[in-house]
């Protein structure tokens, strides 16, 4: 899949590239993850090592097996991470629906 870009005709706030994400992509979701567990109320993120419990390692470990699709977009200018989405079906059940998780 090509890139999609956008430029300030467009979009005057930003110009950003959004990619699919690929198996190398799997550090760049373990950010987006920290980020997505932080709240607005809260001054500073959680410690990174929140991402690795469980509940939530399930949506990252291992990225890029049958099945996981998704994008990020960061910012053409520096490379800035702007956000990213991505599913995965749950390795548990096979029956179950695919998951979704989006951070921005």
């Amino acid at each position: 899949m090509d890139n999609i870009t956008a430029n300030a005709s467009a979009s005057p706030v930003m110009d950003y590239v959004i990619r699919q994400l690929t198996p190398e992509d799997e550090p760049i979701l373990w950010e987006m993850l920290h980020q997505g567990l932080s709240s607005p109320k809260k001054k500073q993120l959680p410690t990174g090592e929140i991402v690795h419990r469980p509940e939530f390692a399930r949506y990252v470990e291992g990225w890029g097996r049958a099945g996981d699709t998704g994008f990020v977009a960061h910012s053409k200018k520096d490379g800035m991470l702007i956000g990213a989405v991505w599913l995965r079906n749950p390795a548990a059940r096979s029956d179950a629906p695919p998951e979704l998780a989006l951070v921005v």
